[in-house]
């Protein structure tokens, strides 16, 4: 299993919404899981939510042939760009107000908008209504299943985290018994067995 390299509560979702960002999140995803429900080999926890894995990794490539149609492809920047803005904005740190602050100059937003829209003009209509249909299907099922995806891989990882320290400690506990005992193991735990009740309590 492999975490999410670009978690939705890092991130804005209107961030890298571009063609290349969201089929890189889908092959992410659909890499996490076997549409033929084979047996990965991945060890912990995984296996235990590895049915969840594969659904999403189902609903991944179902997305991935939804956007390689031709059309999609093709309009998909434009698309995102035209109906949110461009997104990916450049931040400036202020060490006065210890905060960061947007250094693009919204003129050029204007402009990437203004562009992607002059662009989608010489569509028909009927081929526009068509492909912003798809792109916002598409945009709703990814935002579903990426959350979806990043929570899961997150309990995952939590639980062999604990699981790991649970069993650095069992292993330690073990060790320090082994010190304390030594070749007499037996022997002492014998004592131990053989002493009054009454001591435990005192």
């Amino acid at each position: 299993m492999k975490p999410s390299e670009a978690p939705l509560w890092k991130k804005s979702m209107l961030q890298r919404l571009d063609y290349t960002s969201i089929t890189d999140f889908l092959y992410e995803i659909s890499e996490n899981g076997d549409c033929f429900g084979y047996d990965g080999g991945d060890e912990g926890y995984y296996q235990e939510y590895k049915e969840q894995f594969d659904e999403l990794s189902v609903g991944a490539f179902s997305l991935l042939d939804a956007l390689e149609e031709y059309d999609v492809a093709e309009n998909w920047d434009d698309m995102t760009v035209a109906l949110l803005g461009y997104q990916e904005m450049v931040l400036g740190y202020d060490a006065v107000e210890t905060d960061y602050f947007a250094m693009a100059n919204p003129y050029f937003e204007d402009l990437a908008v203004e562009e992607a829209k002059t662009r989608l003009m010489r569509l028909t209509k009927s081929e526009l209504i068509r492909i912003f249909r798809s792109v916002m299907s598409v945009l709703v099922m990814f935002f579903d299943i990426k959350a979806a995806h990043d929570c899961l891989t997150s309990i995952v990882q939590e639980l062999n985290e604990r699981s790991a320290i649970f069993a650095r400690k069992d292993e330690e506990i073990n060790r320090l018994y082994e010190d304390l005992t030594g070749r007499n193991a037996e022997q002492f735990d014998a004592i131990v067995s053989r002493l009054p009740q009454r001591m435990w309590v005192e």
